[in-house]
């Protein structure tokens, strides 16, 4: 079973969790370390806990680099929560795709005027 907090074959560097609180940060900010596809799969929350941290981490697949997992600037940050839309809000946008709304304007017109029609409305 893979572990997280061991040195993988490609990694010269030891985990996070094997440093003492006081030059973790420092040596974080350099540290890479490289796991396999199906390793980073199984364990991307723990992945994701260590990038945030600081640490880098290359994705392989079969030995060669894939991709490099980093964290977010601030800036990257707030650029992409600004085009990111409140989960509900993103449900219903989606639900509507395609909605004809000059149908629905048109119909809510008729409806209108037979409510006033009928007295209903004003």
């Amino acid at each position: 079973m893979f572990d997280m907090n061991s040195i993988s074959a490609n990694s010269k560097t030891p985990p996070l969790s094997l440093l003492s609180a006081s030059n973790a940060q420092s040596y974080a900010e350099v540290m890479t370390r490289t796991v396999n596809i199906s390793d980073a799969k199984a364990n991307l929350s723990k992945l994701g806990d260590d990038v945030a941290q600081g640490e880098e981490v290359i994705v392989s697949r079969s030995g060669k680099p894939l991709m490099k997992l980093v964290a977010l600037t601030p800036d990257e940050k707030q650029a992409a929560q600004a085009r990111t839309l409140p989960r509900d809000l993103w449900v219903t946008a989606k639900y509507f795709e395609g909605f004809d709304w000059e149908a629905w304007d048109r119909l809510d017109e008729e409806m209108n005027e037979i409510w006033r029609k009928f007295g209903y409305m004003d």
